[in-house]
């Protein structure tokens, strides 16, 4: 019986359990109890939970506040509404028949609350904490208004500050979210449940500086994933929640200005959003259609000036044997939108469909100066040494868009769902700069200086443009593309028993995902043979570049490098290798199902279930042997199925505490460029070298275990602890097979293989609060402070001369420690906001498997930044965002501290702005 017969059977079997377990049926009560929750500004409130202690039930309203109990027995209840930061709220029904309560308005904790929430600090961490709080499992949650509190340029900035989460930047920006100190490609992006396709050719990472915040309801990141949710993560669970026009009760809209100034670039960049809500009768159906549009623009203009060795040391004698100087002048374009409809015609049926569309066009000139010095040399020696001036110059542009069409509905005793998403990212690199090279050489007079940030040594002609001739130049032209599509049905109902309540819910669902990578190489040389006579520097310069750190000297016009390699036939200078061997197409195809059931007893909430996933992977590339200089197609086809069970619970110690455990399973499939089967062979020096993807690598797994407790006073406020465990199953890593199996007889066989088990562990402790209990002035400030330790261990493992060698890592993007703090004011007038980011020292790199002194780390980066609101009218408000107070570098360095690997600085960023808001 074949792998995929025997999977399909267990899929099968999998959908037959769910559909007999919702079978089972209790008696058909006949009341119904619903209605909205919204504070005293008539706003609706997500995150409330309502509850009728009597029959042990509970719900807590979305993000349009409302909530809905069927199937009721008859007779009077209190219902009870909690929310953060606000006393518990009372009243009497009597069910009999269906009752509409319509909206109940949740009063304050005291008088002065709603007055101090105009701007929207309080009020908005009142959402996140209430969602948290109320949650079956462990989330963090950052609201709209919650992301607006911060002088953030995109997403990946805002989430680094929540409990746990951090961020891995490109050029000083927020780009990948690591979530518990796990790597980005550990985790999964959802935009309203469907995962969104990956723009970066090798990577399943969702970049999310792509995405503008302005787009966007909330989002909310599970570190604890329950059956009904995809597998894929192994730190977290990031989605996206779009807006809705039923969020607001009445019609909406905000539209906000700004323009910032980059300090290091002495550029001023414009950035323009809006959003727009409305709600309209359709036929006799009233307030039955909700339309929501927003849309963001921004054009900023910034640079960085970076010193770099990346590790080429000689640690023995501390010697270095080059480094390169570079300049980076860079423009970042980020537009999207999103149209949101909602159709609710009445009575217990919700149609709806979510779009997304962000574009991110970065365009980027990189002047640099490689020193290769004729022998590793110290710091101050005099050396020969090969001066290389080089020009990079692209625009490249990414896209992530996303639909998702749905309804969900009430029969009875059921609820359904039938939902279809499908995602698509690509990212273009058209025909342009890889690398322009003109060279020099010195007999002696060169050398270094510095440590963190090393500094030339030349004589004077190597600022001269005249010195240097034009080697080579690399152009470049590649193109990637994903798409994702799914389609998932859910089906439960609610059961009431003396016990407690239990919620049995089942689905399936479907996933088609296609990854291509498409690049095509040219090297442009030999330009006296093709007739070029103007190889001079200063036939190119266009005067000096401006660099911060050091002397630099002339830079490289790249319209006029480009214009001259116009006049050459590209098709001469095709590099086949480089432009066929990484191309490669990846196809996966996942069939999924859950069953889970969801009880509520008397200070008691425990979902337990099991998901099955059966995926099958096909993948194809090519094979270049260079020995006979032959192609070949390489392709691979397999499959893989998993039980992923889980127990998440949550007890209630007190009326002010609780208590959270969970097992869970996780599942991360290895991303695109571990299972591309390339295949490079080649022979050096009577020796054979290969370095090829591993398709037929096996998805990492974990078993996590989660304890936490959490304390709610009063106030507004959170004080919690949460301790966690992962163990992980078939650790991901590069070696080297050289000396082994078939590869017995190479000097290097370079892949990815499925290794040894690792784990990681940690604590979170995260603490808001509002000071209100001190009275008078101390009730304006709000502080929230977080802090994660996290330690893993790791072990990976290569062949020397044939005998298996292993040493001890910790996991790759994994600091040990990771805090915010950030200290908020807020009066009718002013909101103004100091934060701070931190993360420890983690290692980027394994560099040489044998020697761990090449290691690779990141230094630990502290940054403070600073925002204020004016309010003018109630609809009118004026800000001020300050970003890197203190022109935080970052700093890369290649076993200890003292020998630089990347150092590079960005400067401050200053922003001020306008909004204008129609509640």
């Amino acid at each position: 019986m074949s792998v995929l017969h025997r999977n399909t059977r267990g899929f099968k079997k999998a959908l037959l359990a769910s559909a007999v377990a919702l079978s089972c049926s209790s008696p058909v009560l006949a009341a119904e109890l619903s209605g909205r929750v919204l504070d005293s500004r008539e706003v609706l409130l997500a995150g409330v939970q309502v509850s009728i202690p009597a029959l042990k039930l509970s719900k807590v309203t979305g993000h349009d506040g409302r909530f809905a109990f069927t199937n009721l027995p008859e007779g009077n209840y209190q219902l009870v509404l909690s929310y953060a930061g606000r006393s518990q709220q009372q009243q009497q029904v009597q069910l009999n028949g269906s009752l509409v309560l319509g909206d109940l308005s949740l009063s304050s904790v005291d008088a002065n609350i709603d007055k101090l929430t105009v701007q929207g600090q309080l009020n908005s961490a009142s959402k996140a904490l209430s969602q948290q709080r109320f949650a079956t499992g462990i989330v963090s949650v950052a609201t709209t208004d919650e992301l607006g509190q911060f002088p953030d340029k995109n997403l990946s900035e805002s989430l680094a500050r929540l409990a746990g989460l951090s961020v891995e930047p490109d050029q000083g920006e927020g780009r990948f979210i690591r979530v518990r100190g796990l790597a980005p490609d550990y985790n999964t992006v959802t935009y309203n449940g469907t995962q969104l396709a990956a723009p970066e050719a090798g990577r399943r990472a969702v970049a999310l500086d792509v995405i503008p915040s302005d787009l966007l309801a909330s989002v909310e990141v599970s570190k604890t994933i329950a059956p009904e949710q995809a597998a894929g993560s192994l730190g977290g669970t990031v989605d996206i929640k779009a807006i809705s026009a039923f969020d607001r009760r009445d019609n909406f809209y905000s539209l906000s200005a700004e323009g910032s100034y980059n300090q290091q670039q002495s550029e001023t960049s414009p950035k323009v959003s809006g959003v727009a809500t409305g709600i309209f009768d359709i036929g006799a159906d009233q307030d039955a259609l909700g339309v929501a549009f927003s849309a963001s623009y921004a054009d900023r203009d910034f640079g960085s000036d970076n010193v770099e060795t990346g590790g080429s040391w000689e640690l023995d004698d501390e010697a270095l044997e080059e480094f390169e100087q570079r300049q980076y002048s860079i423009s970042r374009k980020r537009q999207g939108a999103a149209l949101n409809l909602d159709y609710r015609p009445g009575g217990d049926t919700d149609y709806y469909l979510r779009t997304l569309y962000s574009e991110f066009v970065d365009t980027e000139v990189r002047q640099s100066l490689l020193t290769e010095f004729s022998d590793p040399v110290l710091a101050g020696a005099d050396s020969g040494a090969e001066l290389v001036r080089g020009i990079k110059a692209r625009e490249e542009s990414q896209s992530i868009s996303a639909v998702v069409l749905g309804m969900k509905q009430q029969l009875d005793v059921w609820f359904w769902s039938l939902e279809a998403g499908a995602s698509q990212a690509d990212e273009v690199t058209p025909y342009s700069l890889a690398d322009g090279q003109f060279a020099a050489e010195f007999d002696e007079g060169v050398s270094f200086s510095g440590r963190d940030v090393l500094r030339l040594q030349a004589p004077e002609a190597a600022y001269q443009a005249g010195s240097y001739e034009l080697n080579e130049v690399e152009v470049a032209d590649t193109r990637t593309e994903e798409r994702e599509h799914n389609f998932k049905l859910d089906l439960g109902r609610e059961l009431l028993t003396h016990w407690g309540a239990v919620e049995v819910k089942a689905g399936a669902k479907f996933s088609d995902r296609k990854k291509t990578a498409d690049e095509s190489l040219w090297l442009f040389e030999d330009f006296e043979d093709a007739g070029i006579s103007a190889l001079s520097l200063s036939d190119y310069s266009t005067g000096n570049a401006r660099y911060g750190l050091d002397r630099f000297g002339p830079a490289i016009n790249p319209d006029r490098l480009m214009a001259m390699l116009n006049t050459l036939d590209n098709s001469d200078y095709l590099d086949e290798v480089e432009s066929q061997i990484n191309d490669f197409r990846v196809d996966e195809q996942i069939q999924a199902a859950y069953l889970q059931g969801n009880w509520q007893g008397d200070g008691w909430q425990v979902l337990a279930g099991s998901r099955y996933e059966h995926e099958q992977r096909d993948a194809f590339g090519s094979q270049y042997d260079d020995t006979n200089e032959e192609f070949s197609p390489r392709s691979y086809s397999g499959s893989e199925a998993h039980w992923l069970p889980a127990v998440i619970s949550k007890f209630e110690l007190s009326d002010n505490s609780l208590l959270r455990a969970a097992a869970t399973s996780s599942l991360v499939r290895p991303n695109f460029a571990q299972l591309a089967p390339a295949f490079l062979l080649e022979e050096d020096d009577d020796e054979l070298e290969a370095s090829f993807g591993n398709p037929a690598l096996k998805s990492l797994r974990s078993t996590n275990l989660d304890v936490g407790v959490e304390y709610y006073p009063d106030a507004l406020g959170v004080l919690s602890a949460t301790l966690f465990y992962k163990d992980i199953k078939d650790f991901i890593y590069a070696t080297d097979l050289a000396g082994h199996g078939e590869y017995a007889d190479f000097s290097a066989a370079e892949t990815y293989v499925n290794g040894d088990d690792a784990s990681l562990y940690g604590l979170e402790l995260n603490l808001v609060q509002q000071l209100n209990a001190l009275g008078g002035f101390w009730q304006h400030f709000l502080v929230s402070a977080n802090l994660t330790l996290t330690g893993s261990e790791a072990q990976i493992s290569w062949y020397d001369d044939g005998e298996l060698m292993v040493r001890d890592i910790d996991l790759p993007s994994q600091s040990d420690r990771t805090a915010n703090l950030a200290v908020g004011y807020e009066d009718e007038k002013w909101s103004l906001r100091l934060a701070a980011n931190y993360k420890s020292e983690y290692l980027v790199e394994v560099a040489e498997l044998d020697d761990a002194r090449y290691d690779l780390f990141s230094d630990a980066q502290l940054q403070w930044d600073f925002s204020a609101k004016y309010k003018v009218s109630p609809a009118l408000q004026l800000y001020f965002n300050a970003v890197n107070l203190t022109d935080e570098p970052y700093y890369n360095y290649t076993g200890t501290r003292q020998f630089n690997a990347q150092y590079e600085e960005y400067g401050r960023t200053f922003a001020v702005g306008v909004q204008l808001s129609r509640w």
